[in-house]
């Protein structure tokens, strides 16, 4: 977090720059301007002028996140920050000369353009400079603490050879070597113990910046076990192209200088895209809980007059990298819905409310996750988030359910569109594998016919 909020300031910072250094070439040679103005000084106070430095280092902020440079600030690529840099630029560029100098009296149109570049050339090289000299600090930061350290985690009868010199080829250290016991991942002799703790008490004090796993396909239940306990420890998670990852899940590999070890910890989506996914959850988001307050507001005194309790109800769910949140709702059962233990809902359930039933069937009662999406918690579009009760149960019929967490959780998801509510874990099996076909092909037009659908089931009131 540091890190990000750092780059961010030294954006902001060295757009301001470039926008003064721009403003004095421009007064400089432009005659108009001097003849309107008797100074540079009056220039810099105009009301135009102090507009556009409060606006504008704003908007290339948001140009710059969008561009996902603030995504992953852990390790950067001096060619794909080069890279960035210049096309944000450029689009800022061209975006502030339709806007403000557009309106120059120019002797010749031909001085368009050359004022343009000079903006761009004003505006790139303290950016980038700025950018470059920040990166190369951390560099040297990582290199005076030493080397990135993997922890290999394989079986008892994988050699690791390979992997380790993979890793050392790719400029980082070897932190160790964790051999996992056959049978781990069916907890032969640890009774009822969850496989997270399990692979948490192998992996013991151990020290590492991230990890490798190195598996056979013929482990693929061990090795999606691996993946759901290590997700939650919030490291980069590296695989060979040739492990089994290839075959359940996209992977992203940038860094063609390095050993081809991929981190299937990030989403399958590139930084960029993911920025905009977020941007666009936050302002639906915020508008939707502008737009639906009052709705929330009705159905709240509604639930209230309904039946003894409260009008919301909170539940802990997991989420991305299989961190735990609460999910907020309106509440559509009695109070005392539970009170044996977690029951999944299912059709004509005696502990719905009458006025539950109602917003159920429009799926109003998930109108306050609007909020846990506003919070980060939460997506529109994304797997749809469950009680580590169940989870638990997932992941010992089906251990690729690890891959569900590479994402945030959705308020709707194509597994909801193409298969409803799940009353059993045989449901919730059947619809795994339309959220991992979402993980798959996840793209912003995916999102928007997953969006389109859902609008569809609440307005033919098919929820349940």
């Amino acid at each position: 977090m540091k890190r990000r909020i750092a780059y961010v300031v030294a954006d902001y910072l060295s757009t301001i720059v470039g926008v003064m250094v721009f403003t004095v070439v421009r007064f400089a040679f432009i005659p108009d301007l001097r003849e309107r103005f008797s100074g540079l000084w009056r220039f810099f106070f105009t009301p135009g002028l102090k507009l556009t430095m409060a606006l504008f280092p704003l908007f290339m902020l948001g140009i710059y996140y969008l561009s996902g440079y603030y995504a992953n600030v852990r390790v950067k690529s001096r060619m794909t920050e080069f890279l960035s840099t210049g096309a944000c630029v450029a689009v800022g560029s061209v975006c502030f000369f339709m806007v403000v100098l557009l309106n120059d009296v120019l002797p010749r149109r031909v001085l368009n353009y050359e004022i343009l570049l000079v903006f761009f050339g004003c505006l790139f090289v303290p950016v980038y400079l700025t950018r470059f000299c920040l990166t190369t600090y951390y560099i040297s930061c990582r290199r005076r603490e030493g080397m990135e350290r993997v922890a290999v985690i394989t079986d008892e009868a994988t050699d690791v050879g390979e992997i380790a010199s993979a890793i050392r080829r790719s400029g980082m250290e070897l932190g160790g070597v964790v051999r996992l016991p056959a049978g781990m991942e069916r907890g032969d002799g640890d009774g009822d113990e969850p496989f997270p703790d399990r692979l948490r008490r192998q992996l013991g004090g151990l020290e590492a910046d991230s990890f490798a796993v190195a598996l056979t396909s013929e482990r693929a239940s061990l090795f999606l076990g691996v993946l759901g306990g290590l997700y939650p420890l919030d490291r980069p998670i590296y695989v060979k192209p040739d492990d089994y990852t290839m075959l359940v899940s996209k992977v992203t590999y940038d860094n063609l200088l390095s050993e081809p070890l991929m981190d299937v910890s990030r989403s399958p989506l590139p930084d960029s895209l993911m920025s905009m996914k977020r941007a666009a959850d936050v302002c639906c988001a915020l508008a939707g809980l502008l737009i639906v307050s009052p709705v929330i507001a009705v159905l709240g005194v509604m639930v209230k007059a309904g039946s003894e309790g409260p009008v919301f109800y909170s539940q802990e769910r997991v989420g991305y990298h299989r961190k735990p949140f609460r999910i907020y709702k309106l509440r559509t059962m009695t109070v005392d819905a539970e009170k044996d233990g977690p029951a999944l809902s299912a059709d004509d359930d005696p502990r719905v409310t009458p006025v539950g039933r109602f917003m159920r069937k429009y799926r109003l009662d998930e109108l306050p996750n609007l909020w846990n999406v506003l919070r980060g918690d939460m997506s529109l579009v994304g797997p749809r988030p469950e009680r580590e009760y169940y989870l638990s149960q997932l992941r010992e019929r089906a251990p690729y359910s690890a891959l569900l967490h590479q994402v945030r959780p959705g308020l709707t998801s194509l597994g909801m569109v193409k298969f409803g509510y799940a009353s059993s874990i045989d449901d919730m099996l059947l619809r795994l594998k339309y959220d991992l076909l979402y993980i798959q092909n996840i793209s912003l037009s995916l999102d928007l016919k997953v969006v389109f659908y859902t609008v569809r089931t609440i307005l033919r009131g098919e929820g349940k």
